[in-house]
Order: C-alpha cells, then structure tokens, then sequence
C-alpha cells in the first residue's frame, strides 16, 4: 500500500468516526411527548373538558386545541408521566390552537417519583424560561445541561393577558439506562488495580448519588508514602481532599480540600465530576465548577492497591476518625475509563462487604422541605 493511499483511508476513517460521533448525539433527539396516551398527562386543573392536559401535543388540534387550566394564575401546572427515566436535552411550546391563549414565560421542574420535585436550575439559579409570543409559532429552548428525570412539570409563570394560559408541547432527548447501586452503610465497592502500585499524573473520575444522610464517604484511596484522595459528605456539603505528597522535611504540606454545594442530603440525584492534570484540578458539582491548584511540590498521586466507593476499606477504618460510610444510592461511577458499576454488575471489582447488593434505588417516603427567610409553615 503506497503512502498516498494509506493516507486516504485514514481520511476516510477520520470523517467515519466524526460522521458516527455526530450520529450518536443527534440520536438523543427522540419526540418524547407525541407517542404518549391521553393517560400520560395531568394538570392542575382544566378549563373544561375539551381543553384538557392530553390535548397538550405541539402542532395538534385535537379538542380545543391544547391545554388550559380553571384560573389563569402562578399556581397551575401541566405535568407529563414518559413511562420511564429519560434524558430530556429540548422543549418546544406553543399557544392554544387558533386564540389568544399562551403561556410568555414558564419554568420546568422534575421528578423520579410526583411526590420529590425539583426546579431546573441554570447558572445556579432556578430557571425561567422565554414562552410564546402568539398561538402558533413554536418557541425552542436547548436545556443547557439535560434532565434525568420520569416525570416533567411545565409550570406557566405569565401568559398574554388578552387571553388565558395556553399550552402546546413537544419535549426532545431519548431513554436513560445506568446502573444504580444502593450502599446501606456496611458494603463498599474495591476496584483493586492491576499492579499494587499505581502512580499517575491524571484522574477523571465521575458518579452520580443521591442520599438523605448527612455524612459518608464516597470514595477514598490512599498511599503507603502519605498520598490520598476522598470525597465525602460532611453535614450535607461535598468535600474533597487530595494530598500529592508533602516534602520528607514537612516544611511543605500537601493536603489539600475543596468543599461544595449545601444541603446534599435532600434526595435527590447530585452529579459529580473530578478533572486533574497534575496539580491542576477541575471539581464539578451539578454543573458547577470549581478550579484550584493542589498544594506542595508533587504533581503525581500515588495509590496502593485499590480505590474504594462508598466507604472506607477495614484497613483503614482505624485511622479515619469515625467516618461514616455513605448511606443512598450511585450511578454511573467511572473511574479513569474504566465503569465501574458495570463491573460491579459484571462480579469484576470486590463487593464482598455487602449483605445484599442491589441493583436499584428504593424511594424514600418522606421528603425534603425547604424554608427561605419568608416563608413559613401554617398547622391547622
């Protein structure tokens, strides 16, 4: 094969990747909302019947049109059941077919069970959302980081006033599938290295967890020379610490810890990102990132053995102060290329310290309520 050629098919083979690479992300653009049955859809109220929430397909005209609630006031919402966890990336509104009748501005909140809802937030900040202008022209909005979620909320916050709230929609992305482990506190996962040792320049490391317990241990690794790396909850606010190493004199420290978020426990699904690139380090909490440099004089951490999720390996239980293994449920764990919780599922990594290892995340009962300086709670 001549250099020329050679050359051409790898061309070919570049543009075939980046044809499949863009293939993949445009798959994640399914119509979530039209295949659904009228069954899928309530609201918090309905004008009347003709008007009811599964009339509440974009582009349809079916009934009166679309959907509109008794009162046309912040306290209404339209809420739609996809059947199962799905990534939704877009949405798409209209007005009420052929009147005065839209929603100009609206926020979208989500939910795994209809009972625990949580508003989509964008640069740290609840969301609203730019509506419609007239009935028909369709308005879209490309959600800045996807929600997980079975259930939406599309919840109007003003409408035109010449009319009454109006709704058409039409939400875009495609199913969800990870595997969830459920910790009880006891059971840890040890991905156990290839070789005892392991010394390397850059991590990236990612899970997903959701918990009502304030404190535990996500994930923890250590090394005989003093390097280490955790990530925990303390009261309800993620931590992590990294230690490169600190100088054989200690007139250099490298202990280094970076706290994010509040009140954690709040059950629902928190995502967690760690970038480092020597003593460069990236630390993502739901979208929001935090950079810093490590402190000392080393920019390699140095692991023994294996690193742990969801606790502390026995070994090192003695010297950690009582720390309390993480209580809840992860998803989605990878670490360095490598998915754990596929192993996990595949017997590949230790779970020997589970009394019962479960591949799904029971819901709790109750659920979080949050107080701002204002608001209060009235008990007949």
């Amino acid at each position: 094969m001549d250099v020329l050629t050679a050359r051409l098919l790898l061309l070919v083979s570049i543009i075939s990747t980046c044809r499949t690479a863009a293939s993949a992300i445009r798959r994640c653009e399914d119509t979530l909302v039209t295949p659904l049955p009228y069954s899928a859809f309530t609201s918090s109220s309905v004008y009347g019947s003709k008007y009811g929430a599964g009339y509440a397909k974009l582009n349809r005209n079916q009934g009166a049109g679309g959907w509109s609630p008794l009162q046309s006031d912040q306290y209404q919402w339209l809420q739609i059941d996809m059947g199962s966890k799905k990534q939704v990336v877009a949405i798409e509104t209209q007005g009420r077919y052929s009147s005065p009748d839209f929603s100009t501005r609206f926020r979208l909140l989500y939910s795994d069970t209809k009972n625990n809802w949580r508003p989509y937030l964008q640069d740290g900040n609840i969301w609203s959302f730019k509506g419609n202008t007239n009935s028909e022209d369709v308005t879209r909005h490309q959600l800045e980081h996807a929600i997980l979620a079975r259930y939406i909320r599309f919840v109007p916050l003003d409408w035109n006033r010449e009319g009454r709230i109006g709704v058409r929609l039409e939400l875009y992305g495609c199913s969800h599938w990870a595997d969830v482990i459920s910790f009880d506190g006891i059971g840890i996962v040890s991905y156990r290295f290839k070789s005892k040792k392991i010394k390397v320049a850059r991590d990236v490391i990612s899970l997903k967890f959701k918990t009502q317990a304030r404190d535990g241990v996500l994930l923890h690794g250590e090394g005989q020379q003093g390097d280490y790396i955790t990530l925990e909850l303390r009261r309800a606010t993620l931590q992590l610490s990294i230690n490169l190493g600190s100088s054989h004199y200690g007139s250099i420290q490298g202990h280094t810890s970076v706290s994010s978020g509040s009140l954690l426990d709040d059950g629902y699904w928190h995502s967690v990102l760690i970038e480092r690139y020597r003593r460069n380090v990236n630390f993502t909490l739901d979208h929001h990132t935090q950079r810093f440099r490590t402190n000392g004089e080393f920019d390699h951490l140095d692991l023994d053995l294996e690193i742990s999720f969801g606790g502390l390996p026995e070994s090192t239980k003695l010297s950690s102060g009582g720390r309390e293994n993480f209580v809840g449920c992860m998803e989605g764990i990878t670490y360095n290329g490598e998915n754990i919780t596929s192993l996990v599922r595949r017997k590949r990594v230790d779970t020997s310290s589970f009394r019962n290892l479960t591949f799904s995340c029971s819901e709790s009962n109750s659920f979080p309520v949050f107080f701002n300086s204002t608001s209060f709670l009235q008990l007949p």
